[in-house]
């Protein structure tokens, strides 16, 4: 893990990718117990082509190529043998998720990993069985900031389902 760590910071000082986050339960697992996944995913702030309105990861893929890496896993990049999903952020949250990311230093390898917070606003937003279980596990983590959390679920117009969410699972709202 820490070489793919190692990758994307060498893809954000050569310009790139303008910013990137790791998200999912690879980032969850940063903030409590290891998690199983398959990919790591990485919200990355990606700028259109001249002329275009339309982002694409293709200048990313076409770079990573020259780096070797060019074989895919399902919907992941290989990256040193981790499948690596590259998610361009969208306005609101995941944008502010990035910026407010976290800096982590592992074994001299630095990483950006998104807060717990803004992990759980987001898995509240995509709505899966797997993000439901990753929300409660995040909202129960002794560091999870539950005023943090609040402000961002009010900034982004998620308190109503946080209140339905909270109350199904079993959780303080």
């Amino acid at each position: 893990m820490q070489a793919v760590c190692d990758v994307l910071e060498q893809l954000l000082q050569e310009g790139t990718l303008r910013q990137y986050a790791i998200g999912g339960a690879t980032a969850a697992g940063f903030h409590g117990e290891p998690l199983a996944t398959r990919d790591v995913d990485v919200f990355v702030f990606v700028d259109p082509p001249p002329g275009s309105l339309l982002v694409t990861l293709e200048p990313l893929f076409a770079h990573l190529a020259t780096l070797g890496f060019n074989d895919f896993d399902e919907e992941g990049i290989l990256i040193h043998g981790f499948p690596v999903q590259f998610l361009s952020a969208s306005p609101g949250l995941e944008t502010e998720a990035i910026e407010a990311a976290m800096v982590v230093e592992w074994d001299m390898h630095r990483m950006r990993v998104i807060s717990p917070e803004h992990l759980a606003a987001i898995a509240l937003t995509v709505g899966r069985p797997k993000d439901r279980a990753r929300l409660v596990y995040l909202a129960e983590l002794p560091g999870f900031d539950r005023h943090l959390f609040t402000d961002i679920l009010s900034r982004h117009g998620l308190q109503k389902r946080w209140d339905e969410w909270a109350t199904a699972l079993g959780l303080e709202p």
